[in-house]
């Protein structure tokens, strides 16, 4: 797999479940009545926050799974498994990954928001650290791999902030309607990519119980 490629994978996933435009509707119900500065202080600060928080996990990731002795087959079908069920939850029209009722409301009481919910669980929440963390423990990384999915992480907090800083003009444009059918395709994603993830999970669990050979 090229650096090219890998990028376009990793941000691929990660654009899919952080959904930028299907959490328009919380940033801007919880950033109600704040001045346009501080919408937008907020909206960094929240895509910087996630960029902090994948980029750890995607970096310490390899020693996490050796702490916990999580194979990346295991990690593959467990986050497979959170990833189907966020991408089943946006076709249903309701994120899984989004904030509960008491984190809004402690959230609109609060003047900064941007690590949580913002940040935390809504964009790197448990579907986009399973992805960090399953590209984490690949074997044979080199320094081009760490490069290009450092700034896949780094394009998609890009998204993120873009989406979040300009949230009443995309909103506006969009509207109500193509929110929800962008929200929709992109569950259908998630599905694919978590299926997929499953797959290559169970046929490396079941080649090192010696059911099946995959590899030449």
């Amino acid at each position: 797999m090229t650096p090219l490629h890998e990028f376009a994978i990793v941000f691929a996933a990660l654009f899919v479940i952080t959904n930028p435009l299907g959490n328009l509707g919380v940033f801007v119900s919880i950033t109600k009545g704040d001045t346009e500065q501080f919408k937008k202080q907020q909206a960094f600060k929240a895509a910087l926050y996630s960029f902090a928080l994948l980029f750890v996990f995607f970096i310490a990731g390899k020693y996490i799974l050796e702490f916990f002795g999580i194979t990346i087959d295991g990690i593959q079908i467990g986050g497979g498994i959170i990833i189907a069920k966020i991408g089943f939850g946006l076709m249903a029209g309701k994120a899984s990954h989004a904030a509960s009722d008491k984190e809004h409301q402690e959230a609109v009481q609060m003047k900064d928001v941007s690590f949580c919910p913002l940040a935390m669980p809504m964009v790197a929440g448990p579907g986009g650290l399973a992805v960090v963390l399953s590209v984490a423990n690949k074997s044979n990384m080199q320094f081009i791999d760490y490069v290009s999915i450092t700034a896949a992480i780094a394009a998609a907090c890009f998204v993120v902030w873009i989406c979040f800083r300009e949230s009443s003009v995309v909103a506006k444009i969009l509207g109500e309607t193509g929110m929800t059918a962008i929200t929709k395709i992109m569950g259908f994603i998630l599905i694919c990519i978590a299926i997929q993830m499953i797959i290559t999970g169970t046929g490396g669990v079941l080649e090192e119980w010696g059911i099946v050979k995959i590899s030449s």
